[in-house]
């Protein structure tokens, strides 16, 4: 069950208007989409003489600078056709969703999109049908991982507006065609419900509604969503207006809000901060490039994020075809086993494992991902090789490394691979006075010389206690506990008769953390009893002999595979 405060939505927030070339003196500047990086964004600007409202596409080019906005004219062409504010960008910048009544589509208004190559966007393309009806669909809204896009299926619907709304959802199947849509549950949908925005962190959901106990118009309501079940919607107050405020959007960071409110009776761009108690999940940003490591080219590759220990496809995508690039976002409470599969079986994969169990805030990452064809002599790092806790057994959470490592093996058969375990700081005592000290060296020390020995039984009138054993070794006196005996002692005994002891020994324990041998060995095996030929591998324990950094530190502790 998620519990999501209500009454504390109606405090006032910090907002800070866009520049003054983004923000035109004198025109309106309304319905902002902004991408997941904040680096891009599209948004309506009138014309001082037709008062036209024209799409606009603008860029960042500093910390607080925007470049001139232009007119997007590939959808601008079709104006009049157009639900003017019923678009939103894809949190990579790169898709822009929008609805019109143009020809070729479906039914009513139909959802299209357009794709961009760096500032140059592409000829539009309709969704299709199940998606798309013969009813009206609009006010798109794509999921971060592209999986899902929400919207909004309307009895009635024009330029400026629709009514008689519901909020779907549908599910791309074999990343190419779009599922049968399904309606939100309640608490969702129990009225005029439209404009549906997904937040980065995919389980919350803002969208515009007119049900009772609003300020008036469309206002924007917040709800989340676990294992299928939407919470009760509870109001933005914040920026909720007496107009229509559902036209908003919110980039990865998930602690600001884009919006219009009205400015000297214009219509401006402005940026809110969210109060901290209705912000969505924080998420990580993952945004680069996979590129071949010699040439810097681009190559096609397969990202895949998965549950490490359940072993669940959590997001997929492809880089993109021109530049390799791809962006994607996790959300907070959880690990991330990530990697990217090259297209061409010849190159390495690579990965990484994400810990987001403790994530505290927004964290964006540039991951440049540069991968090689092995050649003789070539190191790769086993990122996400992970043992138990002072063990050697492999943890689940290595399970997939282990199969990409075994399939890369399986495409280059003539492949020789040594596995080579490093460790990361020797510790040893002579007691086990840390969990970690798991292996023990035992050496052997001879207390007492082979020899014969003599035992002698002392007298009543001697100056030494009676019954007091001594032993003679090689000649020399003593007692057990190696003190000297007094000289006279001989002409005091009883009897002396002659003993043959055994060696006695003390042992000598050390223990030490270095499973290193064990632990390559532990991935040797997998791979053979999976069929990989022996002859293609070994391995082998470097134990400090080679460092990644000078000191001994954990950061040194991998398993690398070194092609012969």
């Amino acid at each position: 069950m998620i519990i999501v405060p209500k009454n504390c939505f109606s405090q006032e927030t910090s907002k800070k208007l866009f520049p003054r070339n983004i923000n035109t003196p004198y025109l309106n500047q309304l319905a902002p989409s902004m991408s997941g990086d904040g680096n891009t964004m599209v948004f309506l600007s009138d014309e001082v003489s037709s008062k036209r409202l024209n799409m606009q596409f603008t860029y960042k080019t500093g910390p607080e600078r925007w470049a001139d906005a232009e007119r997007l004219t590939v959808i601008d062409n079709s104006f009049e056709l157009n639900h003017l504010r019923g678009y939103s960008l894809s949190f990579d910048g790169k898709t822009l969703f929008y609805t019109t009544l143009k020809a070729g589509g479906i039914g009513g208004y139909d959802i299209w999109y357009v794709t961009r190559t760096g500032n140059t966007w592409g000829q539009p393309k309709n969704l299709g049908k199940p998606l798309n009806s013969p009813a009206h669909e609009g006010d798109p809204s794509i999921s971060p991982d592209g999986r899902f896009l929400y919207f909004m299926r309307c009895d009635q619907m024009n330029m400026n507006g629709a009514s008689g709304c519901k909020i779907y959802v549908s599910e791309k199947k074999n990343n190419v065609f779009w599922g049968e849509p399904v309606e939100l549950p309640a608490p969702i949908n129990t009225g005029n419900d439209m404009t549906p925005r997904i937040m980065p962190d995919d389980n919350t959901l803002l969208f515009g509604s007119t049900r009772p106990g609003g300020k008036g118009g469309v206002d924007v309501y917040m709800s989340k969503q676990s294992y299928g079940i939407w919470s009760d919607p509870v109001p933005y107050n914040f920026i909720n207006s007496e107009g229509d405020d559902q036209y908003i959007s919110v980039p990865a960071r998930s602690d600001l809000l884009v919006f219009s409110m009205k400015q000297n009776d214009k219509d401006k761009l402005v940026m809110a901060k969210i109060p901290e108690e209705i912000q969505p999940e924080k998420v990580l940003q993952v945004k680069g490039k996979v590129l071949d490591a010699a040439s810097g080219g681009a190559i096609k590759a397969t990202i895949q994020v998965f549950d490490p220990v359940k072993q669940e496809l959590i997001q997929l995508m492809r880089t993109d075809l021109r530049d390799g690039s791809f962006y994607m976002l996790l959300k907070d409470g959880a690990k991330y086993d990530f990697s990217v599969t090259p297209a061409d079986k010849r190159y390495f994969f690579a990965s990484k494992m994400f810990d987001l169990t403790g994530l505290e805030r927004f964290t964006a990452e540039k991951e440049d991902i540069l991968l090689e064809i092995p050649q003789s002599g070539s190191s790769v790092v086993l990122n996400n090789i992970i043992f138990q806790p002072n063990s050697i057994q492999l943890s689940e959470e290595s399970t997939l490394e282990l199969k990409r490592l075994f399939l890369y093996l399986k495409h280059n058969p003539n492949s020789k691979i040594e596995i080579g375990a490093h460790l990361g700081e020797y510790l040893e005592d002579s007691i086990q006075s840390n969990p970690d000290l798991t292996e023990v060296i035992i050496d052997t020390i001879e207390n007492v010389l082979e020899a014969d020995s003599l035992v002698l039984t002392i007298g009543n009138d001697s100056l030494i206690n009676k019954d007091t054993t001594f032993t003679v070794v090689n000649d020399t006196m003593m007692n057990i506990n190696e003190e000297k005996l007094d000289e006279g002692i001989l002409n005091n005994t009883d009897s002396l008769e002659e003993k043959v002891y055994e060696p006695k020994f003390i042992y000598k324990y050390t223990y030490h953390n270095d499973r290193s041998e064990q632990e390559a060995k532990a991935i040797f095996d997998f791979l053979i009893d999976k069929g990989v030929p022996a002859d293609n591998l070994s391995y082998k324990s470097y134990g400090l002999e080679k460092p990644l950094i000078p000191e001994e530190s954990v950061k040194n502790k991998r398993i690398e595979v070194t092609f012969f």
